[in-house]
């Protein structure tokens, strides 16, 4: 069976969503086994079937894709693409049924977005470089503009990434975030000899959502750690070495 992590708030009539993990694939050696990604020379048609499982196991009639590129770039995606692909950008959304929005990581954050009431979601994709740029409160505003989504009434999931416990960042990236947040308070650790710290990206995601309005109880949190648990995928963990990706994904049914 395709193993999936489940946000509880966003078990609701009409949304199916999923945080994938590496269980209930194709792929085989370093990517077993239900690694979404193509890269590092991972086989096609493995990738193929592995995503037909999650959209079976989810009921959608397709699987929606883009390039990322840690940018903020929101899609808009009103028709399945040919190909799968949306288009290059780290967020998506849609308000038609059957498509199942994907972002793909392997340590970065996942985030799925869910307007109940005008029936609209979104995912995203959600690096250090996204986060940075602000992608969270880009996705919210695209959201407000195409579908009229208030912060204030929407359902927020943040699935697996890299923990603060393994996540660390050096000083340049810190003066980012300093500069963006106002400080580093509760986002990077105490620094280190060489000036790095820890950095608790999923923790800075969440913020971002609050001060664009999100309600602190509408958002969900994933306690597990792509790089310390096995059973999903890291980039970090890999060091330097292939690897494959898991993905969030959001379905309107």
């Amino acid at each position: 069976m395709v193993g999936f992590i489940s946000a509880p708030n966003l078990k609701q009539d009409g949304l199916v969503h999923a945080f994938t993990t590496r269980e209930g694939g194709v792929s085989t050696g370093t990517f077993e086994s239900l690694n979404l990604s193509r890269r590092d020379g991972e086989a096609d048609g493995a990738v193929e079937e592995n995503r037909a499982r999650v959209k079976a196991a989810l009921g959608l009639k397709s699987l929606v894709f883009a390039k990322q590129v840690h940018g903020n770039t929101v899609l808009r995606v009103d028709a399945a693409p040919a190909n799968g692909a949306a288009g290059e950008g780290d967020a998506m959304m849609t308000d038609v049924p059957g498509m199942g929005l994907a972002v793909q990581t392997a340590d970065c954050v996942p985030l799925l977005i869910f307007d109940a009431e005008n029936r609209a979601i979104a995912a995203v994709h959600s690096g250090w470089r996204g986060t940075v740029q602000e992608i969270a409160r880009h996705t919210l505003e695209s959201m407000n503009a195409a579908y009229g989504t208030l912060p204030g009434k929407i359902q927020a999931a943040i699935g697996p990434s890299i923990s603060p416990a393994h996540y660390r960042v050096g000083p340049e990236v810190i003066e980012q975030f300093g500069s963006l947040f106002g400080g580093t308070q509760g986002i990077i650790g105490p620094r280190d000899a060489e000036g790095g710290g820890k950095l608790d990206n999923a923790g800075a995601v969440r913020r971002q959502l609050i001060e664009a309005g999100v309600l602190p109880d509408a958002i969900w949190m994933s306690d597990a750690c792509t790089f310390a648990d096995d059973n999903l995928f890291s980039c970090r963990r890999a060091k330097g070495g292939p690897f494959g990706g898991q993905a969030g994904v959001i379905g309107l049914t």
